[in-house]
């Protein structure tokens, strides 16, 4: 009969690795946290969303950089992610520098409406909260449900 002997040692080793979670499992539990975030966010801030088709019938024939009651459009993406290309007349101004910058873009008091959007609508939303917080009006701004991604999928024009 064989017999097998074990060292504290090599029983600790085997019970830390029987723990570890594989990289693939942390980033799910990264990511499921992240959305949870989001989405009571937008529960508690009331965080407004606009459609594809609704943000696109608001651009359709008007020149929002002239118009007052088009929407400023936000695109809140890295610099990476615009190589893919960005919605008509949107301005880049990435999510981690948003607060510095979008008082450049629309005054705190102006009364168009602002629509932000990101890859594929979440960090939209937490803009939309950022912006709130800073004292802009809570029903002219709204994340584009989707995002990117779904704006591109269901075909709407795209600026390269």
């Amino acid at each position: 009969m064989l017999r097998t002997t074990y060292s504290p040692l090599s029983t600790a080793f085997r019970v830390a690795l029987q723990g570890r979670r594989s990289f693939s499992q942390s980033h799910f539990l990264a990511n499921k946290r992240w959305s949870d975030l989001v989405h009571r966010t937008k529960a508690a801030s009331h965080i407004h969303e606009i459609s594809a088709a609704e943000l696109n019938n608001h651009i359709q024939g008007q020149s929002p950089s002239s118009s007052e009651t088009a929407p400023v459009i936000i695109d809140v993406r890295e610099g990476s992610e615009l190589e893919l290309g960005k919605i008509p007349h949107a301005i880049s101004i990435p999510r981690g520098v948003l607060e510095l910058r979008i008082e450049k873009i629309v005054n705190i008091d102006s009364n168009r409406p602002i629509v932000l959007y990101c890859a594929g609508g979440l960090r939209s939303v937490m803009a939309a909260e950022a912006l709130q917080r800073m004292g802009y009006d809570n029903e002219k701004i709204k994340s584009l449900n989707g995002g990117f991604e779904l704006w591109r999928e269901e075909g709407y024009d795209i600026e390269c």
